[in-house]
């Protein structure tokens, strides 16, 4: 794992995406916004602590729904 880089979200902003995040983020598939928070930060060090409430509350928002195909519910 690399190193920890603990960023504030408006240092996280305003850096340069490395070349590998983006086909790092098509890699994932499901899960939650907390899981692809913790997955970036295996992969690259990068951590924005100011993203978990956010994530957390929309990972609730998400599990709060009704996620069955129409067809069987």
């Amino acid at each position: 794992m690399p190193e920890a880089r603990r960023l504030s979200l408006h240092e996280f902003k305003e850096m340069e995406v490395p070349g590998g995040i983006g086909n790092l983020i098509s890699q994932f598939n499901g899960g939650t916004f907390m899981d692809c928070h913790r997955q970036v930060f295996e992969a690259t060090g990068i951590w924005v602590e100011e993203l978990v409430p956010v994530f957390e509350r929309l990972d609730a928002m998400v599990a709060l729904r009704d996620l069955r195909p129409e067809a069987v519910r």
